[in-house]
């Protein structure tokens, strides 16, 4: 008799970290799915050269695009899972402020965001403006083409939960993740669920709108918050709840 083939579930993803971080946890706790991760590394929710273009069809692009490369099924596709940083994007165009004698472009602080220039002011709320639209789309959005689609968030970024830095160091990311890992005494995902901003209610497409409303209100999408412990109940769930 034939095996039967494990259900995918991708997992689309900014960068390499994110899968450093989660693979081992997910594919320990869900031996029965076929975990990928597909990370992007850059921006899909703000590309200028296609800031016209919807971005349910940009991201639907992609998935098709992913699914050619892997050879995966179309009838083997359980989901497709987003872990995005949310990288201020909600806040107020009032808090973005020049400071002339910042030595680089854009730093990230607990109540703004401050850049060198004007210039670099302009840009920045062009991509918070069109980067929280699109965020805001894809947070409702609970299909995309033929596939179940959840989105999650770190806040900032995953290094801002993980380590309470808004901005890193870019060279030990990884070095820094694998020694937290070792000596992280509890589950990834009850470390996570201590940044969950809302009640991690039973109720899981409660609790995920409730996390979506949050983190778009006020400075909060500059603050260390995430939804992402909300992903292992979702598959738990095996997605019924969709």
């Amino acid at each position: 008799m034939a095996k039967a083939q494990k259900k995918v579930v991708i997992l689309l993803v900014e960068g390499d970290t994110d899968e450093l971080l989660l693979i081992e946890r997910l594919r320990q706790l869900f031996k029965e799915k076929e975990i990928r991760f597909e990370p992007q590394h850059g921006d899909i929710f703000y590309q200028r050269e296609r800031k016209e273009q919807a971005i349910k069809e940009v991201i639907g692009e992609k998935v098709k695009e992913i699914l050619m490369k892997r050879k995966f099924k179309p009838s083997n596709v359980l989901a497709v899972l987003h872990i995005l940083d949310t990288d201020g994007c909600f806040i107020a165009p009032e808090h973005i402020t020049v400071d002339a004698e910042q030595s680089i472009l854009t730093q990230y602080n607990a109540e703004c965001i401050t850049v060198n220039s004007e210039e670099q002011k302009s840009r920045i709320e062009e991509r918070n403006e069109i980067r929280s639209r699109n965020v805001h789309t894809m947070s409702k959005a609970t299909q995309i083409a033929q596939y179940a689609y959840q989105a999650y968030y770190f806040s900032r970024h995953l290094e801002h939960v993980v380590f309470n830095e808004m901005n890193p160091c870019k060279e030990d990311k990884f070095e820094k993740i694998e020694n937290f890992l070792e000596t992280l005494e509890m589950p990834i995902e009850q470390f996570l669920a201590q940044y969950m901003p809302v009640e991690q209610q039973d109720e899981y497409s409660m609790a995920h709108e409730k996390s979506w409303e949050f983190i778009a209100e006020n400075m909060n999408s500059l603050k260390q918050y995430t939804n992402a412990s909300l992903m292992f109940q979702f598959l738990e769930n095996d997605s019924k709840h969709i």
